[in-house]
């Protein structure tokens, strides 16, 4: 339910949030968390009970369930073109039942059954419409020439995007981790971007790869990291991708640049400014 909360934050108007999962895998609950993340505990129904629903919201919310329908001309019944067009953000169970109607879904949120009383979530933002939000990247190598790894690592990252671009000092840190190695040089970079966070992700990786890292033990010395720590206020958890970053407030070689560059800008899970991590945590 935290989750749910935390996510619903995230939700902009026009967004349409899909549930996905097993019977019994708690999409009713989700649901829940969202609506209530957005304002509406004490108005929300069952996704399972309900067809259409509007929540007095401006702009209003629609929660379409499309488990009872039998096929997608169903759907102009209950007054799709209201839901179609609607401003508001729509949350729907099942909707591999829609068949081939023409829904722009931005977010998936698709949960397993992991154990008796254990769920996995993860988020996926396939289709999301493109807007400018800040992001941040943490940059290190421990492998010389360092200073020009990190170099090659920030043109390459400042000429694919440009905007509103910010960098830290440059830091000389101990090893994380795994500390039977050489000490790292740190640095964190912050620009506005359209990409999606698994864009960004492919973007570092492609860095990664053209200046030369080589596959390794985890913690192990780097040729090159690039970490997404941010991608605004996203959180985010897929297979391959984690938002925040998880190990943000436990790396006081991350926190320290970005303190340098983004003082105040705020942590999404615990609400905390980049600031406030830093002071209050211990190393």
């Amino acid at each position: 339910m935290l989750w749910a909360l935390a996510f619903a934050k995230n939700l902009k108007p026009g967004d349409v949030v899909a549930l996905e999962g097993e019977l019994g895998a708690g999409k009713t609950t989700i649901c829940k968390g969202i609506c209530k993340g957005l304002g509406f505990e004490g108005m929300v129904n069952s996704p399972s009970y309900s067809i259409v629903r509007e929540y007095p919201n401006n702009p209003p919310i629609y929660h379409l369930d499309l488990y009872r329908l039998k096929s997608t001309n169903d759907l102009y019944d209950i007054g799709i073109e209201l839901f179609t067009f609607s401003k508001g953000i729509t949350l729907i169970e099942w909707p591999q039942m829609a068949g081939d109607f023409p829904l722009n879904i931005t977010h998936r949120v698709k949960i397993k059954i992991t154990g008796e009383n254990e769920r996995k979530i993860f988020v996926e933002n396939p289709g999301g419409s493109p807007f400018l939000r800040r992001i941040f990247i943490s940059l290190g190598t421990n492998i010389e020439p360092r200073e020009q790894r990190l170099a090659q690592a920030r043109l390459a990252l400042k000429t694919e995007e440009p905007l509103n671009w910010q960098e830290s000092g440059i830091y000389e840190t101990e090893p994380w981790g795994e500390p039977e190695q050489a000490k790292f040089l740190n640095q964190a970079v912050g620009f506005c971007s359209k990409k999606t966070p698994q864009q960004l992700l492919e973007l570092c990786k492609s860095i990664e790869q053209k200046l030369g890292r080589q596959k390794s033990g985890k913690w192990k010395e780097r040729e090159i990291d690039l970490d997404l720590l941010y991608c605004e206020n996203e959180i985010l958890e897929s297979e391959n991708l984690t938002l925040p970053h998880p190990y943000i407030v436990q790396r006081e070689f991350v926190l320290k640049p970005l303190c340098e560059i983004a003082p105040d800008f705020i942590d999404p899970k615990s609400k905390l400014s980049i600031k406030e991590m830093l002071v209050n945590t211990s190393f």
